[in-house]
């Protein structure tokens, strides 16, 4: 499990960093914003085929920057998680997006007080 936690949080917070509007992705214009739906979503996933459906980022309101950051994120999410079994899938993707939500949160506040470049 350790294994798992910490490719998630090198996954996490590479895509964080390069995420160009971090509110659009986790706030969205009312609140909820396309990684908060997914992650919602993938606590009910049962499988890797759910998983693929749930990152199909063409079904989520954003703006087209995070559109495109947030497909090379699914992409690589996708190919890491392809040689798993569902079980581990399930649990890598949940640990990812767990620590993406955190990088993404913490990303702003260190933008709104300034100590982001």
């Amino acid at each position: 499990m350790a294994t798992i936690e910490n490719e998630a949080k090198k996954l996490a917070a590479t895509y964080a960093r390069w995420l160009r509007l971090p509110e659009d992705a986790l706030f969205g214009r009312n609140g909820e914003g396309p990684i908060r739906k997914m992650y919602k979503k993938i606590n009910e996933a049962k499988n890797k085929d759910d998983i693929r459906e749930i990152l199909n980022i063409s079904q989520y309101e954003m703006q087209r920057q995070t559109f495109n950051d947030l497909t090379r994120f699914a992409n690589e999410l996708l190919s890491k998680i392809g040689q798993m079994s569902d079980e581990d899938a399930l649990k890598f993707t949940k640990e990812v997006f767990k620590y993406f939500q955190i990088d993404l949160a913490t990303k702003i506040e260190n933008i709104r007080s300034g100590n982001w470049a």
